[in-house]
C-alpha cells in the first residue's frame, strides 16, 4: 500500500516494513516558517508518529535533500528514533547524514549514486543529482512480492537519465514528481503586473511540458502530482496565494492540461491520507473524504492563515531585538567572508547592493570587479551598467545572521525584493547570495569546470548540424538528450534553458553560452 503524506511525503507499506518518503509533518512551516502544507496535514503527522511508536515493523524513512519541505527535523525528532533506520544520499556534502547520526537513530544508510539497498523484498535506488549548485536525490522502488514499481523523482530533476532509469525499471507501476514551482524567480522581483504575469505564465507551461515530456518517455501507469504547490500564510505573503497568475499551479490545472496532451494517461491527485493500494497489477484509490476538490478552494487558506496569526504577530516582535546598524555592519562581515572565497576566474561587472528595509540612507555594495566591498550612500553611483539589488528587513536578516537558517533558506523564504538591470540570469551571483560561504570554494570550482569543459557534441537544428558544449553552463546537464523547438532553440532537458543556435548558443534569458558553431559555415 503506498499513501500520501502531504506535499512530497509518501508512505509505502508492506507486511514487515514501512518505509516514508520526505515526511514534511509539523506545524511550523518550511524557510522560516515562509512555507506551509496544502492541504494542512498536520494531524495526519500525529497520527504517523502514533503508528511508528507502535508498530512492530522495521521502519524506513528515506530524506531526498536538506530543503526544509523534506527534511523535516523537528518533526523527525518526535519518532521513536530507535527504531528508525533513515536512508539518505551519500552526497560530496554530507549535512543532511550528519544531522540524521546525531539525531541517533538505529541505523543512517548512506548508498551512493544508483547502489541499491535491499529490505526485504523491497530493492531501493537512489539517484542523485550532487554539484554544489544543488544537492537532490530521486528514488526508485521494486516491491518483488507485487510486481510494483514506484519512481519517485520529487524535486530531482534527472531528466538527462531517462534511459538509464528505463533500462533499469522497464516498466513504471506509479510516477511521481514536482509539477509546480518553487524558486523565488519572478516572486521576488520587481517587474510590472503584466510582465509578472508573462514569466509566470511561461515558466508554468515550461514546467508543465517538462513533465509531459518526462511521462510520455516513462509511460507509467498512473502519475501522482506531488511536491508543492505551498501556501504562504504570512500576512506578509499571503497575497501570493490570491494572485491570478503566478508559478505555484494546482493539481487541477496541470491535471487538465496532461488530460488535453496525453488523454490516455491516468492522474490521480492525492491528498493526505489518499491510499493507492496495488491489487492483481491493479490499482485502486481511495480518499479520506468524498470530495477532495473543497480542500483546494482558496477560502480555506484565509481559514488557514487565521490559526497562524497570533503566531506572526509574535514573530514580528523578535524585530525589538535586533539594532539596523548592528546588523548591517554583521552582514558586511558575512558578505566580504563570501567574497574572499569568491575566487572565480572571469569577469565579473556587476555590482550587487544589498539593503535593508529599515535603513533609508545606506546600502552594502558588492563590486565584484574588484573585489570591494563598503557601505555606502544609496544616491551613490555603482558606475556599471550590471546591478542586482536586494533588500529585505532587519529582523529577517539578523535570524539569517543568527543561524536560525541559511542563506539558502532566506532565499526561498521570499521575504526579500529583488531587481537586477540587465534583467539576466547569472549563475555566479545566484551562487554567491543562495551559497554558505564554506560551500563557496567548491561552488566556484564547479562554475569554473563547467566554464572550461571542451567536451562537445553535434546537434542538428532546422537542417543545421552544430558543434556545441556538451554540458548545460547552468547546472551541468548533458544536452546529449536536448530538445529543439523552432528549429533553432536548444533546450536543456533539467531546467529547461533555452540556448539560440543561430546566435551562437547564447542563452535567451541569461548570461551564458553553449557557444554554437554552425558547422556548413554559412547557415546553410
Amino acid at each position: 500500500m503506498l499513501k500520501f503524506l502531504g506535499h512530497a511525503g509518501f508512505l509505502y507499506e508492506t507486511d514487515n516494513e514501512l518505509l516514508l518518503m520526505d515526511p514534511w509533518m509539523s506545524d511550523q512551516g518550511a524557510f522560516d516558517s515562509s512555507w506551509f502544507q496544502f492541504p494542512s496535514n498536520h494531524d495526519y503527522g500525529i497520527e504517523i508518529i502514533d503508528l511508528i511508536n507502535k508498530t512492530d515493523k522495521d521502519v524506513y524513512i528515506y530524506i531526498s535533500h536538506e530543503h526544509k519541505d523534506h527534511f523535516d527535523v523537528p518533526f523527525l525528532s518526535k519518532l521513536a528514533l530507535e527504531k528508525i533506520n533513515f536512508i539518505t544520499p551519500k552526497f560530496r556534502r554530507d549535512h543532511v547524514a550528519h544531522v540524521l547520526t546525531d539525531l541517533k537513530p538505529k541505523s543512517v544508510i548512506t548508498p551512493v549514486d544508483s547502489e541499491v539497498v535491499n529490505i526485504s523484498n523491497l530493492e531501493i535506488r537512489l539517484f542523485l543529482d550532487d554539484q554544489e549548485i544543488v544537492r537532490d536525490s530521486a528514488l526508485g522502488l521494486i516491491d518483488k512480492s507485487k510486481n510494483f514499481t514506484f519512481l519517485n523523482l520529487n524535486d530531482c530533476k534527472v531528466y538527462d537519465r531517462v534511459d538509464e532509469l528505463k533500462d533499469i525499471y522497464k516498466k513504471f507501476d506509479v510516477f511521481t514528481c514536482q509539477f509546480s514551482g518553487a524558486v523565488f524567480h519572478p516572486v521576488c522581483y520587481n517587474y510590472s503586473e503584466k510582465k509578472y504575469n508573462e514569466i509566470s505564465e511561461s515558466k508554468v507551461y515550461g514546467k508543465f511540458n517538462s513533465v509531459k515530456n518526462l511521462i510520455e518517455k516513462f509511460q507509467p501507469k498512473t502519475y501522482i502530482p506531488a511536491a508543492g504547490p505551498p501556501v504562504f500564510l504570512d500576512p506578509d505573503l499571503l497575497h501570493i496565494n490570491f494572485q491570478e497568475v503566478n508559478i505555484f499551479s494546482s493539481p487541477y490545472k496541470f491535471k487538465k492540461f496532461l488530460n488535453e496532451n496525453l488523454p490516455d494517461l491516468r492522474v490521480e491527485i492525492p491528498v493526505p491520507k489518499t491510499k493507492f493500494e496495488f491489487i492483481d497489477n491493479k490499482i485502486s484509490v481511495s480518499h479520506p473524504v468524498e470530495d477532495i476538490s473543497n480542500l483546494f478552494d482558496k477560502d480555506n487558506i484565509n481559514k488557514y492563515s487565521k490559526k497562524y496569526q497570533s503566531f506572526f504577530e509574535s514573530r514580528k516582535n523578535d524585530t525589538n531585538k535586533y539594532v539596523p546598524k548592528d546588523v548591517q555592519n554583521k552582514l558586511l562581515v558575512e558578505l566580504d567572508s563570501k567574497l574572499k572565497n569568491f575566487e572565480i576566474e572571469q569577469d565579473m561587472a556587476v555590482v550587487l547592493e544589498f539593503s535593508l528595509q529599515e535603513i533609508e540612507d545606506t546600502s552594502i555594495f558588492v563590486n565584484f570587479a574588484d573585489k570591494s566591498i563598503e557601505i555606502n550612500d544609496k544616491n551613490t553611483s555603482s558606475n556599471s551598467e550590471q546591478t542586482y539589488e536586494i533588500s529585505s528587513s532587519v529582523r529577517d536578516i539578523g535570524r539569517l545572521l543568527d543561524g536560525i537558517l541559511n542563506w539558502e533558506d532566506f532565499m526561498l523564504s521570499f521575504r526579500h525584493k529583488l531587481k537586477r538591470t540587465p534583467d539576466i540570469y547569472q549563475v555566479a551571483i545566484n551562487g554567491f547570495l543562495t551559497m554558505e560561504k564554506e560551500d563557496v570554494p567548491e561552488f566556484v570550482n564547479n562554475l569554473m569546470r563547467l566554464q572550461n569543459q571542451r567536451e562537445r557534441i553535434t546537434v542538428e537544428a532546422g537542417g543545421v548540424l552544430y558543434s556545441i558544449d556538451k554540458f548545460c553552463p547552468h547546472q551541468g546537464s548533458d544536452l546529449t538528450t536536448h530538445q529543439i523547438e523552432d528549429e533553432r532553440f536548444l533546450i536543456c532537458p533539467k531546467h529547461r534553458w533555452s540556448f539560440d543556435l543561430e546566435n551562437e548558443g547564447k542563452a535567451t534569458n541569461a548570461d551564458a553560452s553553449i557557444n554554437a558553431v554552425d558547422l556548413d559555415g554559412d547557415g546553410s
